[in-house]
């Protein structure tokens, strides 16, 4: 058992720390999503309360829960647009373990 596991003690150094979990509010339809190795994995194309659709080329499509989105970023904007939305989801989960998930199929 790691240290940051025991009740109360502070966190390893480069052990990464769950954020508040991304919602439906934060993840729209057409974003693109990307692996936690940078790849990209398809697109959003449905959006529920618990979960969103990946729109995967090539592959089955699947529901993503929220608990699995690590960040949504932006990378299309510049500051002098004004406020930027995200346009990227990243998931917590490699390109090649996406499938190993047990994700549930549409």
């Amino acid at each position: 058992m790691s240290n940051a596991s025991k009740a109360g003690e502070q966190p390893e150094e480069g052990e990464i720390l769950k954020a508040n979990t991304l919602g439906p509010d934060q993840v729209q339809v057409g974003m693109d999503v990307m692996s936690i190795d940078g790849h990209p994995v398809g697109k959003v194309k449905e959006v529920r309360a618990n979960d969103f659709l990946l729109d995967r080329p090539l592959a089955r499509d699947l529901y993503v829960p929220f608990s699995f989105v690590l960040a949504a970023e932006d990378y299309g904007g510049t500051f002098r647009r004004g406020r930027t939305e995200p346009t990227e989801i990243v998931l917590s989960v490699s390109e090649e373990h996406v499938d190993n998930q047990g994700w549930q199929h549409p």
